[in-house]
């Protein structure tokens, strides 16, 4: 039956190529002219070698083109057949077709589409314990590495992309990878990541792993964290905040992981720690204040201070305990320069300059604290308001 079937669709195919090749004939005699006369040969290279000789481009005809490429979609869909009910590998027809990267990229190849089809239909003829995806035979070829690096210098092309990389999912559930290492194998830009389309069938990938795997898994938020780091991840939904094409993931993303942090019983202190604010610079402190991840920081400072009113603490009392006197008036010197922090600035200046007085410090006390204001004015405001209270 296949030796029937293969030779049906040769003949098939040669009857198409010489019925379209009769066609061409006739419209290179009626573009021509009534009496031209035409070189018929059954050598199409010598044919080629003839018209080139005679100044004759083939390719300047109108319909030869088009007709040109019916007949090779013909040819390449019988040959697809033929290897289809031959059951070819998907890896030995990778090779048939020659595939190759254009431009350094193997998606901007346009018969890689073709290919994919066909590996559809090769597996739906095979047992499922038997089917190799598509992604599966590109990752064996190239490395897992390089085809990420590919698909996401494709996405543009968003289909294939996306049935690339929920192929490779599906593989590497399989094989029971945990979500960490799936994150980096997926190659995210950490600027854009929430702008991935395959970063939610990711989050996806979390959840599935949990239910498969509920031992060995955790929370979302929790390996986002384990893959980003906490500080990169909170400028990234930071950052999420202020895209309306990402504000809406980044604040769902956000309240997960402040819940679970309050669940987990972290005081503001605590998630100081964890987002680097404590180790910002050694000892230049000034540009905390503009630190976006400040910002993310207060957010869950507040929800806490609700949850908690006996526990309340200040973003003062924070910066205080964690970097002394000194530093923070550095902080405060350097953003009242700041047009964006300057408001900040100055209220922290006001709450440091009660706190000295609230404690009955000389201002001879403070003055090595001042070391940062080299203009004085600090130490100016602090020996009024000092002089002002004892009267």
């Amino acid at each position: 039956m296949n030796f029937l079937r293969v030779a049906t669709l040769a003949v098939a195919t040669s009857l198409t190529i010489v019925t379209l090749s009769t066609v061409i004939k006739a419209e290179f005699v009626r573009v021509e002219s009534p009496t031209a006369r035409i070189l018929r040969s059954d050598n199409t290279a010598e044919r080629d070698q003839t018209n080139e000789r005679r100044g004759v481009n083939l390719d300047t005809i109108p319909g030869v083109t088009k007709l040109r490429g019916i007949i090779g979609s013909i040819v390449e869909k019988t040959q697809l057949q033929h290897w289809l009910s031959l059951r070819t590998s998907a890896d030995d027809v990778f090779t048939k077709m020659k595939l190759t990267p254009v431009k350094g990229n193997l998606l901007a190849n346009p018969k890689i589409k073709v290919w994919i089809k066909y590996v559809d239909e090769l597996n739906k003829k095979k047992p499922k314990a038997e089917r190799v995806s598509a992604a599966s035979v590109l990752a064996f070829r190239y490395g897992d590495e390089q085809v990420s690096t590919m698909l996401n210098a494709a996405l543009q092309d968003q289909t294939t992309t996306i049935k690339l990389q929920s192929q490779r999912l599906e593989d590497w559930m399989r094989l029971g990878m945990q979500p960490y290492d799936v994150f980096h194998l997926l190659k995210f830009e950490k600027h854009d990541i929430l702008l991935n389309p395959v970063f939610s069938f990711w989050l996806k990938y979390v959840d599935k792993f949990n239910v498969r795997y509920p031992m060995q898994g955790s929370t979302r938020m929790e390996e986002l964290s384990l893959a980003l780091g906490n500080r990169v991840m909170s400028k990234v939904l930071e950052a999420g905040r202020k895209d309306g094409r990402t504000k809406a993931i980044s604040a769902k993303l956000e309240s997960q992981l402040l819940m679970e942090w309050g669940a987990k019983g972290f005081t503001p202190d605590d998630v100081f720690g964890m987002l680097g604010l404590k180790n910002i610079a050694g000892g230049g402190t000034g540009p905390i204040l503009s630190d976006p991840v400040l910002k993310f920081w207060v957010r869950y400072m507040n929800e806490f201070n609700t949850k908690h009113p006996g526990k309340r603490t200040t973003i003062f009392d924070t910066l205080k305990k964690n970097y002394g006197d000194m530093a923070l008036v550095d902080m405060i010197v350097a953003a009242k320069k700041v047009p964006k922090t300057k408001a900040a600035a100055k209220s922290l200046e006001a709450q440091l300059l009660n706190k000295w007085l609230k404690d009955k410090k000389q201002p001879r006390e403070v003055e090595h604290w001042a070391f940062f204001d080299k203009s004085g004015e600090m130490i100016g405001k602090y020996t009024t308001l000092f002089n002002a209270q004892i009267k």
